[in-house]
């Protein structure tokens, strides 16, 4: 009964080269202008195949949008940045860097900060700047009129409420790959180092940029929730879908690559 149901189960799953093709062969939004669209994606380097997979689906739908990036842990693992032009790569400080490159974890007052200032930095002259990670597609064009909030992707009710030490900040938390963040916020945001000093503090442990970036956004007044462009699963429609990780360990060869 049990091998029936693994089977069974098994045999349901999307393949990683079918959910690609569902990704790439998903009816383009028509682009109408007026937004300006970019992307922040800090990487360690540390999957590569999935990093390519990443920019390539990226470029594919945002042909001339700026791109900036951070490689978290200076690694030797160069791509032909030119490929992806309009590119901003930011330089490397080790003493800012995340203790954990495959992840996004700080620990410091100092490293906090310079993540936040990439990100600030990143959203310069746009409307809206997507978080990418490795385990992030870009399927589609995000339709502008579905971002109400300053913080726009999931909305996960009191998440994590013990991590921010007393009290949480607010009832969505937000900040991880996928997320949609106004460029006019952000540029008016205050990193306000003695918070984060004691937000450090009170959690007693390094803490990562989704809960991060939450919390100096309610510190300001912005607004998380939730946008229907959003998934964390392969959708029949999808435009932005996060927790993709099937091309991180292995290079799989799909059919439907050659159509990006």
């Amino acid at each position: 009964m049990f091998l029936l149901v693994f089977i069974l189960c098994f045999s349901i799953m999307e393949s990683p080269c079918s959910m690609l093709a569902t990704c790439v062969q998903t009816d383009m939004l028509p682009y109408t202008g007026g937004s300006r669209f970019g992307a922040y994606y800090q990487t360690s380097m540390a999957h590569p195949h999935a990093t390519t997979l990443v920019l390539a689906l990226f470029r594919r739908v945002y042909i001339s949008a700026l791109l900036t990036v951070y490689i978290d842990g200076n690694s030797s693992n160069h791509l032909n940045w030119d490929t992806y032009k309009p590119v901003v790569i930011l330089p490397y400080n080790v003493t800012a860097s995340s203790i954990n490159p495959q992840g996004t974890y700080f620990k410091t007052v100092d490293s906090c900060v310079a993540y936040a200032n990439r990100v600030i930095k990143a959203a310069e002259g746009l409307e809206w700047l997507l978080l990418l990670e490795d385990d992030v597609w870009v399927c589609n064009r995000i339709n502008p009129r579905l971002l109400t909030h300053d913080m726009n992707g999931q909305c996960i009710v009191k998440y994590k409420v013990d991590s921010w030490g007393d009290d949480a900040p607010g009832d969505c938390y937000g900040g991880c790959g996928g997320y949609v963040l106004r460029g006019s916020f952000l540029r008016n945001m205050h990193v306000d180092r003695g918070y984060i000093d004691d937000m450090l503090t009170k959690i007693g442990k390094s803490i990562a940029s989704d809960e991060l970036l939450s919390a100096l956004f309610y510190r300001s007044n912005g607004t998380i929730g939730w946008t229907a462009d959003y998934s964390e699963q392969m959708t029949s429609q999808p435009v932005i879908v996060h927790k993709v990780k099937d091309f991180y360990h292995s290079k799989v060869t799909c059919s439907a690559m050659d159509l990006i």
